[in-house]
């Protein structure tokens, strides 16, 4: 694999916005919402970024919503990530500018596992010797997910070209280099802890991921939340915020402003923005919003 690649598909893998599905649960519910209020209602979807073919179909809940729906709302437009001027764009921002390395930022115990851990896996620290943390987590994380046979097409990208062939219009919450600092600020100021609170996660992917994507399938919201959402709030305060609950207030407008417009809209953002005590649709709740989940 080329080194544009590489960096071109650790984009789309942030820890814990990236699921697998096992398409064996079924369930009454999924995590797919109808929200209304004065005559007029929108969708929200929980998407999963990662997925494999034979996680096909999704639940009927999304098609059903799709079919409803003239517009469909993603966090960002990932077809950008392959375009060459962001893979330029993302090599500058997720490296280290100066004189920092992987191994600089921290301490020899902890670099010495990172590197035992990426030999495992066929990767060279080396290579990813000038990475801030943001992208070497997605190389390892995207690694480990290629050995469970997980594919880079999850629900985002098969809306988005469900959305052209259907002729439906998209819009998108931020930009890709919006996304690209998310990442590129992963792990700042904190290089020791996150990545051995890393190398702990990564050894537990298969197990913690399949519990996540039943609770996903089931539309089992609280258990999805304590997995997903309660173990960043814990682990990763600073992380939490940023990533989840500065961007779903950020959202929140947005998605009351579909409420005036007679179009409906499908809005398919990482089921982490959904759930939870922060999450969108308990804000929505709280201002009254009628939720009902399909």
């Amino acid at each position: 694999m080329s080194k544009n690649s590489i960096f071109a598909n650790s984009i789309t893998v942030i820890i814990f916005l990236t699921l697998f599905a096992n398409s064996s649960y079924s369930s009454a519910q999924t995590s797919v919402w109808q929200v209304s209020k004065n005559n007029q209602q929108i969708y929200l979807g929980g998407t999963i970024h990662v997925l494999r073919p034979q996680d096909y179909p999704l639940p009927k809940a999304f098609k059903t919503a799709f079919k409803q729906s003239q517009i469909l709302t993603f966090e960002t437009d990932i077809n950008a990530f392959s375009r060459p001027e962001f893979i330029k764009l993302m090599l500058q921002s997720l490296s280290y500018q100066d004189e920092r390395t992987v191994e600089s930022v921290i301490s020899k115990p902890t670099y010495q596992k990172l590197k035992n851990y990426a030999e495992k896996k066929g990767l060279s620290l080396n290579f990813y010797r000038k990475a801030k943390p943001g992208m070497l987590m997605s190389a390892l994380l995207m690694t480990e997910l290629k050995q469970l046979g997980i594919s880079e097409e999850g629900i985002d990208l098969h809306y988005l070209k469900q959305a052209k062939k259907y002729n439906k219009a998209t819009q998108f919450f931020e930009t890709p280099a919006e996304q690209l600092s998310f990442l590129a600020n992963m792990g700042e100021g904190n290089e020791d802890n996150f990545y051995l609170n890393l190398l702990t996660d990564l050894t537990n992917t298969e197990q913690e991921f399949a519990q996540i994507i039943q609770y996903w399938r089931t539309g089992d919201s609280e258990k999805l939340a304590q997995l997903m959402n309660e173990s960043m709030q814990t682990q990763y305060p600073k992380m939490y915020q940023y990533l989840l609950l500065d961007r779903n207030n950020n959202w929140l407008p947005k998605i009351e402003d579909y409420f005036k417009t007679s179009e409906v809209e499908f809005i398919l953002v990482g089921a982490a923005h959904l759930v939870g005590e922060d999450g969108i649709i308990n804000q929505l709740k709280r201002k009254g919003y009628q939720v009902k989940q399909l």
